[in-house]
């Protein structure tokens, strides 16, 4: 399994020193984006990775910096890698909670288009998308599982928001998505041996009271064992005085990092 990051920065990252938090898997030929922000397609650009070359996407949850599939929709059907339109409707997955939202959110921006026999229409949503909605699914050799994480809660409200599980060839990969402290399901993998990497979003910012991330001195309360098998990301920069490493953590990801796992 490799894990390539399109960027590690948080929603308000300047785009100059970090592109938002999306990454691309790869196992067995096939390649799954994990999120899909505005800065995705220029990143894939930087890797030399062509839009329609991405199998699938999968949402961990609704923010701009992660559910902006629109400029990859519109690059497979209108772009290829030779210059010609190569025509293809792009594949998002997601549970319920979030496909439904993310379909109608799309409409008034992908509902009216013209296809490449230049007949305008509206059921752009439905021609250029595939939805793939469950809360476990299976990309070839990759299958994925969604579950819930805490975001944006408080007053009664919850924003869905997932973390997803994902297994390949024998590897077990937990991604948090965006999430607050949540010990239950860490302390859980911690207890699990199977789980060979914990890719993990982190703040390094002080705490306050309207966050919705978890802060970097939150994740120092995890086991040193547990610890060594997190790789920080959304982080956009670590600060001068902080070393992920020497605190063990596996590391802390950057833009274009690649992790084999």
């Amino acid at each position: 399994m490799r894990i390539t990051f399109l960027g590690s920065g948080g929603a308000f990252a300047d785009y100059r020193v970090n592109y938002q938090n999306n990454a691309m898997v790869e196992v067995a030929g096939k390649r799954l984006l994990i999120d899909c922000g505005v800065t995705a397609c220029q990143s894939l650009r930087e890797l030399g990775v062509h839009p329609t070359t991405i199998d699938s996407v999968a949402f961990t949850h609704l923010h701009a910096d992660h559910a902006s599939p629109e400029q990859l929709a519109w690059e497979r059907m209108y772009t290829g890698p030779e210059g010609l339109p190569a025509a293809l409707r792009t594949s998002l997955m997601a549970p319920e909670a979030l496909m439904k939202p993310l379909l109608g959110a799309l409409q008034p921006y992908m509902g009216l288009w013209r296809d490449l026999e230049g007949r305008t229409r509206d059921d752009g949503v439905a021609a250029l998308i595939d939805a793939q909605m469950g809360s476990e699914q299976r990309l070839g050799e990759v299958g994925l599982r969604w579950f819930r994480v805490p975001h944006v809660e408080g007053n009664g409200l919850s924003k869905p928001a997932f973390g997803i599980e994902l297994t390949a060839l024998g590897k077990r990969v937990l991604w948090s998505g965006d999430t607050t402290f949540s010990p239950r399901w860490l302390t859980a993998a911690a207890e699990d041996s199977d789980v060979d990497a914990i890719f993990h979003e982190c703040s390094f910012t002080s705490r306050y009271s309207g966050t919705v991330h978890t802060h970097y001195d939150e994740l120092l309360e995890l086991p040193r064992e547990l610890r060594s098998r997190v790789v920080l990301m959304h982080h956009t920069a670590v600060p001068d005085g902080r070393d992920p490493r020497a605190d063990g953590f596996r590391g802390a990801a950057a833009r274009h990092q690649v992790f084999e796992i």
